[in-house]
């Protein structure tokens, strides 16, 4: 994905609408840059001013063309990274209806890539709820994201993850391998570092989906290389939040394991609660309260204390809609536009005999 700029046509209301935009593009790209060591209440802040301002512009400064376009986008990624803090905050209805608006958005604008990754971001979503229609949305991101990391990151973060949900392991051993073919594709340059991106995906990134998706499907021993391969490239990026996520998965794959080992686990997710403290999120506290309860029944002894502090940072249950559910998009649209009716087979423990593969996505 590459940024656009507003072309000033000469007038003076159009100069300053294209030096409103560099601004708020300047504005976006911190919040992006800081994303993983802000509060995330501090990056939802920022971005909700964002987000009507380029709503906005394009309307007061009756912007026309490229000026126009250039806003559009812009607006669509703002909205991308606000559905991003809203799900990571346990918002999941507002991330829906925000992902659905940054995808439409996204493909009016030009930018398949981004629309892929707003969508990418709306399958996590629908993933609790059904695993197949989660990989359903994905499928169509995967066609509308051509040959680029937000390709890599729907096979490695939402089918894996997809097909994990659904028991199904064969399904996560291939999407696992069409990740990482995915990346080798891609050049270093697209990788960028570690965390959350509008437009590159890390290997670190990676390395954590793959293992996080295999210790779920009762693989944690063939997580271990995945895991020590992200505590690695995370060691030293100063990524608060890519480093809390490596280490619950870590604990994770301690009480996991064929033999399972508390003392290990505790370790980890001590030192997950104690850098997540500095910017304490609900996806935190929920890791937590699962690998508490997978500790629990593993070893006969849960993660109490670390329950208890961390417990304060859920919020009220929020309803997460369905596609086309009260969003901004009509998803039904979405996949229709994505050229092939959006049919992406069910993951194996759900499909019935003779059906397809995820090769898709």
């Amino acid at each position: 994905m590459v940024p656009m700029k507003a072309e000033s046509p000469g007038t003076a209301g159009h100069e300053t609408a294209a030096s409103l935009h560099d601004t708020c593009l300047a504005a976006l790209r911190a919040a992006v840059a800081n994303y993983e060591t802000v509060d995330l209440a501090v990056t939802a802040s920022t971005l909700e001013p964002l987000e009507e301002t380029t709503r906005t512009i394009p309307q007061q400064y009756r912007l026309r063309g490229r000026p126009a376009i250039d806003w559009m986008w812009l607006h669509a990624a703002v909205t991308t990274a606000a559905a991003a803090a809203a799900y990571d905050r346990g918002q999941h209805a507002r991330a829906a209806s925000r992902a659905d608006r940054a995808a439409s958005l996204a493909r009016a604008a030009g930018d398949g890539p981004l629309a892929a990754r707003a969508l990418a971001l709306r399958a996590r979503v629908v993933r609790p709820h059904s695993p197949a229609v989660a990989l359903q949305i994905a499928g169509s991101a995967a066609r509308i994201a051509g040959r680029s990391p937000t390709r890599a990151l729907i096979a490695g973060k939402v089918a894996t993850s997809a097909c994990a949900a659904a028991g199904d392991a064969a399904g996560v051993r291939d999407a696992v391998a069409r990740a990482w073919a995915t990346m080798a594709e891609l050049g270093e340059e697209a990788h960028g570092r570690p965390g959350f991106s509008l437009d590159t995906y890390s290997p670190a990134d990676l390395a954590l989906a793959c293992a996080e998706a295999l210790t779920t499907v009762g693989a944690a021993d063939e997580a271990a290389p995945y895991l020590d391969r992200a505590a690695s490239l995370i060691a030293r990026s100063g990524q608060t939040g890519m480093i809390v996520s490596v280490r619950m998965a870590q604990s994770r794959a301690a009480v996991a394991r064929s033999c399972p080992d508390r003392d290990e686990a505790i370790e980890h997710a001590s030192e997950a609660v104690t850098l997540a403290a500095r910017r304490p999120a609900e996806w935190v506290a929920r890791l937590v309260r699962d690998v508490s309860d997978l500790a629990e029944i593993r070893t006969g002894h849960g993660f109490d204390e670390l329950v208890a502090i961390t417990s304060a940072w859920i919020t009220e249950p929020e309803p997460a809609p369905l596609p086309g559910a009260g969003g901004g998009a009509d998803f039904g649209a979405m996949v229709a536009a994505s050229g092939r009716g959006g049919i992406v087979p069910a993951p194996r423990a759900e499909a019935p005999a003779g059906s397809g593969t995820t090769d898709e996505i």
